[in-house]
């Protein structure tokens, strides 16, 4: 069996393929668990466990984060794209206060962003719990920015979009 950071990756190539040859979206709607008990396997910990966002609104964006408990710190995955771009990467982090302080790579070639696997980016961001979601702080300088509000997911699982969402034109 594939190890889940495997599987988020064949997926993301899966659905940018596709999108070349359809030029459509690569968003499923799988009938998912709730967050509840999505969360259910996760323990009390408050970080660790799989993540997403996801927008059909302006080329779409889709995001998926695992982050799981090793020894004292934190390791992770995520995935961050659009219906036409997409990359990812890693996260090793570290539990300050109630902030969870991440170092960030990439495995794709970015313009200006993280580092390239193996090498991290010191303190590139890091994520903070508000109420059942995740939000994730990204740095840039001395400044840090919200980026998003993750919602908790099912293992394996895409995000679901909004069936009633509305864009902002």
């Amino acid at each position: 069996m594939l190890d889940r950071s495997v599987r988020r990756k064949a997926w993301t190539m899966l659905c940018l393929a596709a999108l070349a040859l359809s030029g459509g979206a690569c968003s499923a709607q799988n009938p998912r668990l709730t967050a509840t008990k999505a969360a259910t396997g996760v323990g009390t910990d408050p970080f660790a466990g799989d993540w997403g966002f996801s927008t059909r609104c302006y080329k779409g964006h889709y995001v998926g984060i695992t982050l799981t408990r090793d020894g004292a710190g934190y390791t992770g995955t995520w995935s961050d794209g659009t219906d036409i771009w997409g990359s990812d990467g890693n996260f090793r982090g570290r539990l300050r206060d109630d902030k969870l302080e991440v170092d960030v790579c990439t495995t794709t070639e970015q313009r200006g962003g993280y580092a390239r696997c193996p090498a991290y980016t010191a303190d590139a961001a890091y994520f903070v719990r508000s109420g059942e979601r995740l939000l994730w702080y990204r740095r840039e300088g001395e400044v840090s920015d919200e980026y998003l509000s993750l919602n908790r997911q099912a293992a394996h699982q895409v995000p679901v979009v909004e069936s009633e969402e509305v864009c902002e034109e």
